[in-house]
């Protein structure tokens, strides 16, 4: 379970979605952290909440925002948001019945997400907002 770490990959180019992607990428190395150290399922719980919860909001708002300049891959974007949330209520319903693997699972698979996110996607969609003048 590697550690993400933030460098020049990581930006988008777009601030207010660069300090998302930061916020994700902190509350996701703290939620590895108490894993690591094997914090109690009273203390993993509300970081999953938490890390569940700030994907969320930042598929919608980065969806808003790409809809807002027309951002002609919106469709498959928005598919892949879809994804990433269904599989978080899976691992989410796991945890819950006390598998305790869905939170490392969990976290490997978003860190997958967000290097491929922030480093493909990312590079599509970027440097498209910001020829529309978003910075």
């Amino acid at each position: 379970m590697a550690a993400l770490i933030w460098n020049h990959d990581c930006t988008v180019g777009i601030r207010s979605i660069d300090d998302q992607h930061g916020i994700l990428l902190d509350a996701l190395n703290e939620l590895r952290t108490a894993l690591l150290m094997d914090a109690d399922s009273q203390t993993i719980r509300p970081m999953l909440k938490r890390v569940s919860e700030l994907m969320r909001m930042h598929g919608e708002s980065e969806d808003r925002l790409l809809a807002q300049y027309g951002f002609p891959d919106l469709a498959s974007h928005r598919v892949d948001h879809q994804r990433l949330l269904n599989r978080l209520v899976q691992f989410d319903t796991r945890f819950e019945q006390r598998q305790r693997a869905a939170a490392y699972e969990l976290v490997e698979y978003l860190r997958k997400w967000f290097t491929t996110h922030t480093g493909i996607s990312g590079k599509k969609y970027g440097p498209w907002l910001q020829q529309c003048g978003v910075q």
